[in-house]
């Protein structure tokens, strides 16, 4: 039973996450839902409220509207005109599908002839013994059944209350001979008398024997025995006046082993049932877990029968029709826990397959509970010992740090008189100082207000000293240092202080004022020396780097001039070829040395540069045709030129010399592939991109960020110095822009110049 009602969890939770994956329909249907019996009924209200969840859990967004026909209280042709009215009324509406409850409202709909019956979709569900015959003449109208097995039930009364005696109501109504013969059917060849034992013995019943109780029980020992009550022996007792203690003693008392069945829902068996001492028992779910002396059955539970037919609702409105017309309803063995607790019969005695509803979640799950209980004590008492241990520590610590803190005063009081350090409060009109301060500063007064503060801050600090003041609550700790004249002369001092909130709201700041002229004095020198260290250090740098640079070429030049002025048994192509090593170096010593006087008056403000609107692609068009002819096969020269063109405010020749130095070194690490020229126009940040793309060598990535640096080179065997990348970067800041670099090894390089539009 443990097991099953788990399992009954886990499915419940499958439920729900089912009914979270169905989306919510676009529009909200409207459904009548039709009772058979009376407004306020037994599950009434809980049917209404299984049912909307049951169709939000299908993903229909629903209105509906309930109607109840109250068929205890009228004959078929009341039920038919009754019923016909609530068609008129849903039609008016505008009812989407009709749902209908129990046998007397599913065979009064279809009974009325409402030509709107035909035509509207109609579910129905909780009908025991469907009328196949008329069925067939509404094909628009489906539905879930729940066939009484009373067999199975008799069997299960059998396990539970073992050899008894059971009651059924036999009534003269077609329903009743429904029933009997159904049971009769059921049961006849499974080891069950059925007889009228309970008539013969009221008819035979005395006076005497009701007092005395002569009459002898069931014998246990005997089969399971079905008796019926017949209503009208029942009315003959009443019409004759017997007493209504006499009456219940004969229905409930005259046995120990005999319980009710219920097998319909009528007034009569609401009441009749509930005279038996014994619970009573179902094959249909009316009532069950409302009346708390019916204990079971098998049967379809009202949750099991309300969600086959949200189900059924939901395929019919999505248009489609079942592969029957009618379906049988799951049915289980069913024990109500509130009914075996009144009759006090063990939990242990009902059949693990049998699934025991209603039971309160303390009870179902109260090992659970009592283990939560035991471990939420544990922790408790975990925690007041921990709280126990830690105010015990905490004693300790504060004890120390008041000893600390004692110590500590005495050290701080030593310390401020031996240095140049006073304590101050502001309370944010007047500040209080040591009395040493005072000596220190010849000022009689015991107080100082900011007027007389700022006479002793320097004139280019007063500003910044008052908007610091008029702002010390929006900084609950802060240092700030002025230049003062509290000894004849402006020194620099600190002043630290901290926001203290007293219990009335009252912000007290409080500090320590510091002369720091000394440790400013020794910064002042350590920055002096830290820049002559750094010129001294740059300078070496860049001597070490010319005198390398230099040094190659004019090897190169003085070598190569020897053997053309020693060597007599030279070629005439020799000479032309030590000549021409002669020229290059030349010419590599003489850019070294512009590249470097350029640089210099570039850092120095003494290059001159000639701003005006430049069309982006008209510069670049002139620089394509001019490279044009020098970027011969393999490679191809691309331009990427968008349509619009874009303008700059730029050195035009300035930009030249860059983007021809990001092409000529494209062609120095290019040998197949492409070099691209072109831009592109940025909108959202009002920038134009100017970009040199190859497919070259490629950069290291560890190497992107030293590229600019003077002197740089991928390769220490190429020709070139160095310091080209560092002109363009140096000039492109200069016209307010930045460069940008991508690249990959053995994929290539892409170099774009990021200047901002007119």
């Amino acid at each position: 039973m443990k097991v099953l009602g788990y399992g009954f969890i886990v499915m419940l939770l499958l439920v729900c996450l089912a009914g979270c994956t169905h989306s919510p329909c676009s529009s909200q249907h409207k459904i009548a839902l039709i009772h058979s019996y009376q407004r306020g009924y037994n599950n009434a209200e809980r049917i209404n409220r299984l049912f909307a969840d049951e169709l939000k859990k299908n993903g229909l967004q629903c209105e509906i509207k309930s109607y109840y026909l109250n068929c205890e209280k009228y004959g078929s042709t009341d039920e038919e005109r009754r019923i016909s009215g609530f068609i008129d009324d849903s039609n008016i509406w505008g009812a989407d599908l009709i749902a209908v409850l129990d046998d007397q409202a599913t065979y009064s709909l279809m009974s009325c002839n409402h030509p709107k019956v035909r035509e509207i979709p109609v579910v129905f569900s909780g009908v025991n013994y469907p009328n196949t015959e008329l069925l067939q003449q509404y094909p628009n109208v489906t539905g879930y059944i729940d066939r009484p097995d009373y067999l199975k039930t008799c069997q299960m009364i059998e396990r539970i209350m073992g050899k008894v005696c059971i009651h059924v109501i036999k009534g003269g109504t077609f329903l009743d001979k429904i029933i009997w013969k159904d049971l009769e059917k059921q049961c006849t060849g499974h080891n069950i008398n059925i007889r009228d034992r309970v008539n013969e013995r009221i008819l035979n019943i005395s006076p005497d024997s009701l007092e005395n109780k002569k009459i002898s029980p069931f014998d246990s020992e005997k089969p399971t025995e079905l008796s019926y009550l017949d209503t009208t022996m029942i009315a003959k007792l009443v019409s004759d006046s017997v007493p209504a203690r006499r009456l219940l003693w004969m229905a409930s008392g005259v046995f120990d082993y005999s319980l009710f069945l219920y097998t319909k829902r009528d007034f009569t068996t609401l009441r009749i049932g509930s005279l038996f001492d014994n619970p009573g028992f179902e094959t249909i779910n009316e009532g069950f877990g409302t009346n708390d002396y019916m204990l079971g059955g098998y049967f379809t539970p009202i949750e099991i029968q309300i969600k086959d037919m949200a189900a059924g609702i939901k395929e019919r409105l999505d248009k489609k029709m079942p592969g029957q017309q009618l379906q049988q309803c799951a049915k289980q063995y069913v024990v109500n826990w509130v009914t075996l607790e009144k009759y006090k019969i063990p939990e242990e005695s009902i059949p693990e397959e049998y699934i025991i509803m209603y039971k309160p979640f303390s009870k179902k799950y109260s090992t659970l509970i009592l283990t939560i209980k035991i471990v939420v004590g544990i922790l408790l008492l975990l925690f007041v010992s921990y709280l126990i241990y830690i105010y015990g520590r905490e004693k300790k610590r504060k004890q120390d740090a008041l000893r600390n803190l004692k110590y500590e005063h005495e050290l701080l009081i030593l310390a401020m008189e031996s240095g140049n350090t006073y304590a101050w409060r502001f309370d944010g009109e007047k500040a209080i100082f040591d009395p040493q301060f005072y000596e220190l500063i010849h000022y009689d007064s015991p107080q100082m207000n900011i007027d007389d503060m700022v006479k002793f801050i320097h004139p280019d600090e007063r500003e910044r000293f008052l908007h610091q003041v008029a702002n010390l609550s929006d900084h609950p700790k802060r240092t700030a240092q002025y230049r003062c004249k509290f000894t004849g002369e402006y020194q620099w001092w600190e002043f630290r202080y901290k926001q203290i909130c007293h219990n009335d709201n009252i912000h007290i700041i409080t500090g320590l004022l510091q002369n720091i002229q000394e440790v400013k004095d020794k910064e002042e020198e350590l920055i002096q020396a830290r820049k002559v260290a750094e010129r001294a250090e740059l300078k070496q740098s860049f001597l070490d780097n010319m005198s390398h640079e230099i040094r190659t070429p004019l090897n190169a030049i003085t070598g190569f001039s020897n053997l053309l002025t020693t060597e007599k048994d030279l070629s005439e192509e020799e000479k032309q070829e030590f000549i021409s090593i002669i020229n290059d170096n030349t010419d590599l010593l003489l850019k070294l040395v512009n590249d470097v006087l350029e640089l210099s008056r570039i850092e120095s403000g003494n290059m001159s540069f000639n701003y005006r609107e430049e069309s982006v692609r008209s510069l670049l068009n002139s620089i394509y045709n001019t490279h044009q002819l020098t970027i011969s096969s393999p490679l191809k020269f691309i331009k990427e030129f968008p349509e619009g063109d874009v303008f700059v405010h730029i050195d035009n020749m300035r930009m030249t010399q860059v983007i021809t130095n990001f092409l000529n070194n494209a062609k120095k690490f290019t040998k197949s592939g492409h070099i691209k020229l072109g831009y592109h126009h940025q909108p959202a940040s009002h920038e134009v991109h100017i970009f040199v793309e190859d497919t070259g060598a490629g950069i290291p990535k560890e190497e992107l960020q030293i590229i600019f640096d003077r002197f740089y080179k991928h390769n220490e065997f190429a020709q070139g110095v160095g310091l080209g990348l560092s002109i363009c970067k140096v000039i492109v800041e200069k016209m307010q822009g930045r460069i940008e670099v991508t690249s990959e090894i053995n994929k290539g390089s892409r170099f774009t110049v990021v200047l901002p539009c007119l």
